[in-house]
């Protein structure tokens, strides 16, 4: 039985994105490239939020730009990619992105 995609030692492609409102970063994040939905060609879970923000920022310009592609790396590796370019991206914007601010936890 395979694993879970979240399972942090599972093997999988994930990508990591940054989802765009006009000019500014509204979120880093990281997707399994390997679920797909086919209208759009886009990977599911980068399409869900972009058809969401859609919805709420209807005049804004709204998409995604993929940072990284991680092929054959681990849950736990794409995670910590994923934590890295929040790190700069923090220290470039000097905030968290409205997208990561519920969920980021800075390094100790």
């Amino acid at each position: 039985m395979s694993k879970h995609k979240n399972s942090n030692d599972a093997v999988g492609n994930f990508g990591i994105y940054q989802i765009m409102v006009d000019e500014v970063v509204y979120k880093i994040g990281k997707a399994d490239l390997d679920r797909v939905t086919k209208s759009t060609n886009t990977p599911t879970r980068i399409h869900q939020q972009i058809r969401k923000l859609r919805k709420k920022y209807v005049k804004q310009n709204v998409f995604y730009v993929l940072l990284e592609e991680l092929l054959g790396s681990t849950t736990s590796h794409a995670k910590k990619v994923e934590q890295a370019i929040l790190e700069i991206v923090i220290l470039d914007m000097g905030y968290v992105p409205d997208g990561n601010s519920k969920s980021y936890k800075p390094k100790n």
